[in-house]
């Protein structure tokens, strides 16, 4: 989602359970989220509003969710968790890393306690959020599944689309037993104005 000053909101989310009412609640989910991202809050704050607002309805289902906004002007993202895996970061010839981010509970419980923390991000960074369905597997411990996310590197030159490939590839996405959400970004950098000819 675009914001004001150049800003973009990042959201990536998971309802508990399959089948036509969870994707109901998904996109009661995506419509509140629209209203209330519209009004600039903090992550973290959105992630309040979206919760009391869940909690309010008996019959909603609750949701995970990771919100990343991105500020290109001063090369910052700030992220928030309900309950949702890590985000990563890729940098060109290195392993990925597993950004430290606070998770709160899921949405829906009423309970808050939602925290931001703002890092920064550089045109060299890809970020990657992802749902559960990408590394959970039956039997494996959900540490080994992140590091071995963790560990894929992408190339000098690799672009956005290619790291979603790789990660889909890496982590053999189409055998996957869950739905599986992709979804990454990078700052695009803005060719330097040119000078008027004299």
């Amino acid at each position: 989602m675009r914001l004001h000053f150049g800003r973009t909101l990042l959201v990536v989310g998971d309802v508990m359970g399959h089948g036509l009412e969870a994707a109901v609640d998904m996109n009661v989910y995506r419509s509140v989220l629209r209203d209330v991202a519209s009004t600039d809050l903090a992550p973290h704050r959105v992630l309040r509003r979206l919760d009391a607002s869940a909690a309010e309805e008996d019959d909603r289902r609750p949701a995970t969710c990771l919100i990343v906004r991105v500020d290109p002007a001063r090369g910052t993202a700030a992220y928030a968790s309900a309950g949702h895996l890590p985000p990563v970061v890729f940098t060109a010839d290195r392993p990925g890393e597993l950004l430290d981010v606070p998770v709160g509970p899921p949405l829906g419980t009423g309970v808050g306690g939602y925290e931001a923390v703002a890092l920064p991000f550089t045109a060299d960074q890809t970020v990657l959020l992802y749902t559960d369905g990408l590394v959970e597997r039956r039997g494996e411990d959900i540490d080994t599944s992140l590091a071995r996310l963790a560990a894929l590197r992408m190339g000098v030159g690799c672009g956005v689309a290619d790291v979603v490939d790789a990660v889909c590839a890496g982590l053999d996405a189409q055998h996957a037993e869950d739905d599986v959400a992709v979804l990454a970004a990078r700052l695009r950098l803005r060719p330097p104005p040119q000078e008027a000819a004299g």
